[in-house]
């Protein structure tokens, strides 16, 4: 038993490979096997210790430096997984090698990771200073999509070292492997990089240009005729880790004349078309919104409101009228839980999630209409919803669409855990892809009720009531009195977990409610003014924590700690002046955090090189919230820019080139993880929708279908696949889509003339003369 663990075989260990001339049997599962790029990438190739050996310089081959090789045979490894093994199907292994003198190694074909990896092929070769090529054959023996190509060139099969081990032309082929069409039709992408929408005239405006230059370049702005508007020089940035490439960047802030049709160029290298323009955000921030209605349970989605006939469906779920509970949620009753909006690309509707989503469609009008000049564009008639005309604001009716929903999770009275709201709702397996909701076959149950559901339901009904409280006194009241029942049920049962993942539906588990509770007793004490909130929430460790964690900038579904600040920074309460500036200073400090990391990224994005996880462009997102924020607070342009660089990232500013906004750019995401909009598994259905956007990478490659594409070992920044199989990379969800809506309604706002910040240029101005000052 080696450091490996133990290795279970299901083929016979040491399978015979003889050199000679082969043909290829099948399609290659691997991914650059000719080691022809600048990268081995996915392979990785690694050694004991850091001193034992690196990558010798050999175009077009990898070769192995081994100057010490270990105790074992893996302590030398070049390595790519993972990959899809079907048991049944007939592989073939080919590669050719090279030795500087006579050596041995020993490829196989085993799963990854695990305590007991199955050994489903080997065999020990031989390699010296004549390069030859070697072939075998084995079969499948199980079904596995965690499978690993190794080469194992350490311990005894080294000898004599220093020793330079060389392989190209790898091949494993299956006669039945599908080739993705990423790797059959490989999308050549311009190597300057822009926001495929626009630029706002008075705001930053950069790009980013891959390119190995050490000098600066020279570079032109064209106009739509091809005419020079603008020159000016680059700057060398250098590697970029999150994105594997070595780019400059561009500022060509000062230019602030609108236009359509422009471009910028670099050589002979042009990038996609792009606007400049005041009304760059102004279709998005009411698509983004449309979202929302497309994916309304329980009622038809018709036009004018779907916006195309090929979005138009029957109502889904009927059935949610009476849904009883689950065996594991401990009640034996139905609820109607009809209404609300499905989460993402599944059937299921999660009230954890929901309360982000709506809190921050609710915090977008309290913002515009404390800080903004705009919020009169969600009022009633403004969005294409079935409410419009009611005489309320069409923002508040789509969010009160969901949230009504959530009113009805809450356990009844005379039940055991009466005001305790259920998790989630969903059925008691996943659904096929597609599956209209309509259609949808599956039995579906009640979930057990959890703390975080309760508090959520509490803070997002408390913020409701106040926003209501004069448009609908009656709808305020029920929301006040849910919230305070269910702050009042989760202080009793302080410590239920949601349940662990089960089929049909996601987790949302949440390992600690504490922020939860801060959330709650802050939206019920700014609604209410009540003492018993106040004094809740300030003896919460997330109040004033010292010194400020980096920790604080985070905000997402389990992390709602900053909803609570956001909402005591922006909506007038009893906290104080000066503990509501304190909760300020805290979001400015996060702000400007994200504008520090913004400068270190040669994408110019506010996340970390590692922090590209599901969801990643939630995170993206959300900082753009502080920085909205930020700037709303202070009026300082460094954070109006900060929002701007994050929706440059986002609509076309990355390495993938790639807009994630569907509808929006030259190259936008198309094949959403959705059960309707799955145009690529059955052309009958659409498309994603214009304004719905992609989770985007995720360095952690967790579904089938992007383990399968080469990118392990992926820079994170290109973690990702505009495909409809892959789950963790390409779903829509609401809390991602609502901070979409949230940055591009605060982005449009501040392009109106009355709120506009001033442009670059006075800017700078304002800043040299505040200096000399």
């Amino acid at each position: 038993m080696g450091l490996s663990g133990i290795v279970m075989l299901v083929a016979a260990a040491g399978a015979t490979m003889t050199p000679g001339a082969s043909q290829p049997r099948g399609n290659n599962l691997l991914w650059n096997g000719t080691f022809d790029g600048r990268s081995i990438r996915p392979w990785s190739l690694a050694f004991e210790g850091s001193r034992d050996g690196g990558i010798a310089p050999s175009p077009g081959e990898l070769c192995a430096r081994i100057d010490r090789p270990g105790a074992n045979t893996f302590s030398v490894a070049l390595r790519q997984g993972p990959l899809a093994i079907t048991r049944g199907h007939q592989y073939q292994v080919r590669f050719r090698t090279h030795a500087t003198r006579r050596t041995q190694l020993r490829p196989k074909v085993s799963t990854a990771g695990g305590a007991a990896p199955v050994e489903l092929w080997s065999a020990v070769v031989a390699s010296d200073t004549t390069p030859a090529t070697y072939t075998a054959t084995f079969e499948g023996g199980l079904d596995s999509d965690r499978v690993e190509l190794v080469f194992e060139m350490g311990g005894s099969l080294a000898g004599q070292v220093p020793l330079t081990v060389c392989v190209d032309d790898v091949e494993l082929n299956d006669p039945q492997f599908e080739v993705p069409n990423e790797r059959l039709h490989p999308v050549k992408l311009p190597a300057v990089r822009v926001n495929q929408l626009g630029y706002l005239p008075n705001l930053a405006k950069t790009a980013t240009v891959v390119t190995d230059a050490a000098a600066p370049l020279d570079w032109q702005l064209l106009d739509a005729a091809g005419k020079v508007r603008a020159t000016g020089k680059t700057q060398p940035f250098g590697d970029d880790k999150a994105s594997g490439d070595v780019v400059h960047t561009i500022d060509f802030s000062t230019v602030t004349a609108a236009g359509k049709g422009l471009r910028l160029r670099v050589g002979s290298d042009v990038s996609d078309a792009f606007e400049i323009g005041p009304d760059v955000y102004r279709r998005l921030k009411y698509d983004a919104l449309a979202f929302f209605y497309l994916q309304r349970s329980g009622v038809e989605i018709k036009m004018p409101h779907a916006g195309a006939p090929a979005y138009v469906r029957p109502a889904g779920h009927p059935g949610d009228k009476s849904v009883p509970c689950a065996r594991e949620a401990g009640c034996n009753y139905s609820l109607d839980v009809s209404g609300g909006w499905y989460d993402a690309g599944d059937h299921g509707k999660y009230v954890v999630n929901s309360g982000i989503s709506v809190w921050t469609l609710q915090n977008q009008l309290e913002l515009l209409e404390r800080f903004g000049a705009t919020a009169a564009d969600f009022g009633d008639g403004k969005m294409n919803v079935p409410e419009a005309g009611n005489g309320h604001p069409d923002l508040l009716d789509e969010a009160r669409f969901n949230l009504e929903f959530m009113l009805r999770m809450q356990v009844p009275a005379g039940q055991p855990s009466a005001g305790m709201v259920h998790h989630k709702i969903h059925g008691e397996r996943w659904t096929d892809l597609p599956t209209l909701p309509h259609q949808d076959p599956v039995k579906r149950y009640l979930r057990p009720v959890s703390t975080a559901a309760t508090y959520d339901l509490a803070a997002t009904a408390a913020q409701g009531a106040r926003l209501w409280r004069k448009r609908d006194p009656a709808f305020a009241a029920r929301c006040l009195a849910a919230a305070e029942l269910a702050y009042a049920a989760a202080r009793k049962s302080p410590l239920i977990r949601a349940e662990k993942e089960v089929q049909g539906g996601g987790a949302y588990g949440d390992g600690d409610v504490e922020d939860d509770l801060y959330w709650a007793a802050t939206e019920l004490f700014v609604t209410t003014g009540n003492s018993a909130y106040r004094d809740q929430l300030v003896r919460s460790r997330f109040h004033n924590p010292t010194p400020v964690p980096v920790s604080a900038s985070l905000m997402g579904w389990d992390h709602v700690a900053p909803l609570a600040k956001l909402t005591l920074a922006v909506v007038p309460n009893q906290l104080g002046e000066a503990a509501i500036a304190a909760q300020r200073a805290e979001l400015i400090a996060g702000a400007e955090r994200f504008v520090a990391t913004i400068a270190k990224r040669g994408y110019r994005v506010p996340l970390g090189d590692s922090a590209y996880v599901w969801g990643s462009n939630s995170m993206v997102l959300n900082a753009g919230i502080f920085l909205g924020a930020a700037y709303a607070f202070t009026r300082d342009v460094r954070f109006a820019n900060g929002l701007v660089e994050s929706m440059n990232y986002l609509l076309g500013r990355n390495p993938m080139g790639l807009s994630y906004v569907a509808g929006y750019g030259t190259r936008a995401m198309k094949n959403p993880h959705h059960r309707v909009w799955a145009h690529q598994k059955d052309p009958r259905q659409p498309e994603a929708p214009p304004g719905a956007i992609s989770g985007g990478p995720n360095s952690m490659l967790q579904d089938p279908y992007i383990r399968k594409l080469g990118k392990s070992g992926c820079p994170a920044q290109t973690c990702y696949v505009d495909h409809v199989e892959s789950y963790s990379t390409n779903e829509v969800a609401i809390n991602w889509n609502a901070p979409l809506a949230w940055d591009a309604a605060i982005l449009d706002d501040l392009a109106r003339a009355a709120n506009a910040p001033p442009s670059q240029a006075a800017a700078a101005k304002s800043a040299g003369a505040r200096k000399r000052d």
